[in-house]
């Protein structure tokens, strides 16, 4: 699995995760990764954390280190990768790496940098992030089931 962040405003550092995420990898990830990325990209705007719900995510202590960091959150229902625009870059960058065909780690990975560094531009990071209301509005009228990815 790999864990990415992004903003209208360029792409964060991404992790490669091995095996399950347990809430203290997240909070490593979140210091590494996150942090980094925000002021990097950010400078000192104020920016909200999106997260999807997932059982690590949720974990009382990681709540706690959000706080304690104040990282302002968006509230979020669970089980909604419709919404998230990322899902819909993961979906590309996964469809560049399939034409690869890689097939060990190491070439998964080259190939996962390779698509990364041709896919992404300031143009598709802002149509992902300028997709959301048309997406809320998408699963409003499908009362809440999934709907296609409609940046693409």
């Amino acid at each position: 699995m790999v864990w990415g962040c992004m903003s209208s405003h360029g792409i964060g550092r991404f992790h490669i995760v091995s095996g399950t995420v347990k809430a203290m990898d997240y909070i490593e990830i979140l210091q590494n990764k996150l942090l980094p990325t925000a002021r990097d990209i950010l400078g000192n705007q104020s920016w909200i954390f999106q997260v999807d719900n997932a059982p690590c995510h949720r974990a009382k202590v990681v709540q706690k280190w959000l706080e304690d960091h104040t990282v302002y959150r968006m509230n979020w229902p669970g089980q909604s990768p419709d919404l998230n625009p990322i899902e819909s870059l993961w979906f590309k960058i996964g469809y560049e790496i399939s034409k690869k065909k890689p097939s060990n780690k190491r070439e998964l990975i080259e190939a996962l940098i390779f698509s990364f560094n041709r896919i992404v531009t300031k143009d598709l990071l802002l149509k992902l992030v300028h997709s959301m209301p048309k997406r809320c509005r998408a699963v409003i009228k499908a009362n809440g089931w999934p709907i296609k990815i409609l940046i693409f």
